[in-house]
């Protein structure tokens, strides 16, 4: 697990939109560019990583928040080095996963990602464009990434 800190990039040093793409849990084809326009929280997971298993009731938790409020956020997995797709998708269905895992055996995804998330688990909120805003790097909380992901939200608000 990471050392839990937090990096938050300020709206002029983000770099460019992030790109990741591959096949889900289900089956079917993920794009992030799919999302533009929404607050995206990207978090790097594995069935066999115990802060993971932690973290998951957090995660749960901010996605029913912001469903239920119907704010522009998406949640997006990413099953990072898992032996099998079918072992990830059991593991997402009883943390209560329901939002999409990208399935990633390689370790692809840690360039996809621009090198952010390096470590399961690890949680990126991207702006609305696509850019990487903040990184939790280790497990996180409801109140923690509740916060980051209100302050991203925020900008969009402004303009």
């Amino acid at each position: 697990a990471g050392d839990g800190s937090i990096v938050v990039r300020a709206e002029g040093d983000r770099k460019e939109p992030v790109e990741l793409e591959g096949d889900t849990l289900d089956g079917k084809p993920f794009a992030m560019a799919d999302h533009r326009g929404k607050v995206v929280v990207v978090n790097l997971w594995a069935s066999w990583c115990g802060p993971c298993e932690r973290e998951a009731p957090h995660l749960v938790a901010v996605a029913e928040r912001y469903k239920k409020a119907k704010k522009p956020v998406q949640m997006v997995g990413i099953d990072y080095r898992e032996p099998s797709v079918e072992t990830g998708r059991a593991q997402a269905e009883v943390w209560g996963f329901t939002w999409p895992s990208v399935f990633d055996k390689s370790g692809r995804s840690s360039i996809d990602m621009q090198g952010v998330l390096s470590t399961q688990p690890s949680t990126a909120v991207l702006d609305r464009e696509g850019r990487v805003a903040a990184v939790v790097n280790g497990a996180t909380t409801e109140s923690t990434l509740t916060g980051l992901v209100d302050d991203v939200l925020a900008e969009g608000a402004k303009g």
